[in-house]
């Protein structure tokens, strides 16, 4: 024989299933808490993410040139352009750079016979990269063509903390990127 109990039966049997409006609205402080807690280190996680990003593209772009100076034997250069195929005679490479071989003077230009190997466009709205230097040269040897380190300030909009960068170039070409603070 099967037993067939019914609705109210049911009821009677256990407590009804459901959320109380107490709980309810308890659920909703502990979300509303926990979400006001993570939204600024989200948005502080972002901010380092972009810098990085941004600061990584222009230390991949001179490592490029550098392994290219080494590898074809003539100097490569860097320099800020604003159309991707001519150097831009400005320290501001917010506009974007381009890798190219300049094995015809004058250095730091692009010539007829050099050619562009690379180019990166403008970096996000509200990023700024300002250089010591209109461009950077490497020579054959890989190390610096020019008698003095370059270095790079980037600075992102919305700044907190230590999420600005700092590029540094040394003599033999190296680039070392250190945390700055926001402006």
């Amino acid at each position: 024989m099967i037993y067939r109990s019914s609705p109210t039966t049911d009821r009677s049997l256990g407590r009804a299933r459901g959320f109380t409006a107490v709980e309810l609205l308890f659920s909703l402080a502990i979300v509303g808490l926990v979400t006001a807690l993570a939204v600024p280190s989200f948005r502080d996680f972002l901010q380092n993410n972009r810098t990085a990003e941004e600061a990584n593209a222009l230390v991949g772009a001179l490592a490029l040139a550098r392994n290219e100076a080494v590898t074809r034997g003539v100097p490569v250069s860097v320099c800020s352009s604003t159309d991707n195929a001519t150097c831009a005679d400005d320290p501001d490479w917010t506009t974007g750079w381009i890798v190219f071989t300049d094995d015809v003077d004058p250095v730091g230009s692009v010539d007829g016979a050099d050619t562009v190997l690379r180019a990166l466009p403008a970096l996000r709205t509200g990023s700024d990269l300002a250089a010591s230097a209109n461009f950077v040269s490497y020579a054959a040897n890989g190390f610096l063509g020019t008698a003095a380190g370059v270095t790079f300030d980037l600075d992102i909009d919305g700044c907190t903390g230590n999420h600005n960068r700092q590029i540094t170039l040394n003599l033999q070409g190296r680039a070392a990127i250190a945390q700055t603070a926001c402006n």
